[in-house]
């Protein structure tokens, strides 16, 4: 009820709730349970919508029990909720079938970088027989490693006129991401050799342990951006090792010597040194097979691309799935209507008359008790007792005695019983 307004479910064992959810308890004879819930999901979007409140949004018992739901005769709501459960269940199925996606084109990706730096992709290409490669480092690659500054920053992209550092998650998920970036206080001295540009390689030297030396190559870039203390840059000598030095760190072979090498106790946040960069040992095939290698992931990778293009339409489908399937159900298309039903207005009236008979109805407020006087009785108070009656002083203690027991009995034959709730 507030909170995460509108999540619902149905118990399947005896509980208590806190003041933050309520009980929807359907009438038996008049509601099916399933139905009732898929009705109520039907209309999550109408409660949030319903909303009150500030930092945390809430709906009352108020709103939930005037919100109207359809009530179709009480054999359809279960031909409803039948149908519903069978067809929202093979969504299901689908959809956790479509989340194995992501993790089969990681799967993939890595195969193919596998094939890659162990010469298995191009094995044809050079006739056949393993690859007899020379073995190198990213040391003996560069001319040099260049780190940027550490800086208190804005919590934002700078804009079209501003200055900003690449964060690390600029650098973290394969494909540089400019908008991971803050901006730069206005004053603050930047050396300008510091500026990122198009077809760097930069690479993570802190994070966590999966995702320390994460690197990319930066394709495109229009904002003024400029290298961080947790963000290096990899000048190479040779422009045509930068793309075989990415697919091989990021390769089993690269990630396996990245996280050996790695300092630091902090599971959130590891540190890879410079020299530590620079030991890590890479195959290094000539230059023409390099070219060849690159194009053939290239083109490997381009069909992952589209696969994982395929997958976010279709999990957009799938998340339309739901919404339209309990549409549908709720403005009665879903199944057939039988003209044999009895009516839910009919079997509402009859169980309003019922309830009605047997004083079973929602009431408010206390039965009428008796008036005070008949039949000699008082009836029960509540708050502060009434005060005690004097007993006269012309009598004796037999007598005294007598009359306090007959008082005590009037009493308790006049009390009355008042509950919470009464029927």
């Amino acid at each position: 009820m507030y909170g995460s307004i509108g999540k619902m479910g149905i118990t399947g064992m005896q509980c208590a709730t806190n003041q933050a959810i309520a009980f929807c308890i359907p009438s038996e004879g008049l509601t099916h349970l399933k139905f009732l819930f898929y009705a109520l999901k039907n209309e999550q979007q109408a409660l949030v919508a319903q909303g009150q409140g500030g930092a945390q949004q809430n709906i009352s018992q108020t709103i939930l029990k005037a919100h109207p739901v359809p009530l179709p005769p009480l054999p359809e709501q279960k031909r409803i909720a039948d149908k519903l459960d069978a067809l929202l269940s093979r969504v299901e199925a689908g959809r956790e079938r479509l989340e194995r996606v992501p993790k089969l084109v990681k799967q993939f990706r890595q195969a193919v970088l596998s094939a890659a730096v162990s010469g298995e992709l191009t094995r044809e290409w050079r006739g056949g027989g393993d690859a007899a490669w020379e073995e190198t480092t990213i040391g003996e690659l560069l001319t040099g490693i260049e780190a940027g500054l550490n800086v208190k920053c804005e919590e934002r992209p700078p804009l079209e006129a501003e200055r900003g550092l690449v964060k690390i998650s600029a650098v973290t998920w394969g494909r540089f991401q400019q908008e991971e970036s803050k901006t730069l206080p206005p004053t603050e001295e930047v050396p300008e050799t510091r500026r990122v540009k198009r077809g760097d390689f930069l690479i993570s030297r802190a994070n966590t342990l999966e995702l320390v030396g994460a690197c990319v190559i930066v394709e495109r870039i229009t904002k003024k951006l400029y290298l961080s203390d947790k963000v290096l840059r990899l000048n190479f000598k040779n422009d045509g090792n930068k793309v075989w030095a990415l697919y091989c760190l990021r390769s089993g072979l690269g990630r396996q010597q990245i996280e050996s090498l790695v300092s630091g106790n902090q599971l959130s946040m590891r540190n890879l040194s410079q020299d530590a960069l620079r030991s890590i040992v890479l195959p290094l095939p000539p230059l023409p097979e390099q070219v060849e290698i690159v194009r053939r992931v290239e083109a490997l990778f381009a069909i992952a691309d589209r696969l994982e293009q395929r997958y976010q339409s279709a999990l957009v489908s799938f998340q339309r799935l739901t919404p339209a399937l309990l549409g549908k159900a709720f403005r009665g298309e879903l199944v057939p209507q039988n003209p044999a039903d009895e009516p839910a207005s009919v079997l509402l009236a009859r169980v309003r008359a019922q309830r009605a008979a047997e004083g079973t109805g929602p009431k408010r407020g206390r039965k009428p008790g008796k008036a005070a006087g008949q039949d000699g009785a008082e009836p029960k108070r509540r708050g502060r007792p009434p005060k005690a009656q004097a007993i006269p002083t012309a009598m004796n203690e037999a007598e005294a005695l007598r009359l306090l027991q007959e008082r005590r009995q009037q009493r308790a034959e006049g009390a009355r019983l008042v509950g919470l709730f009464e029927d």
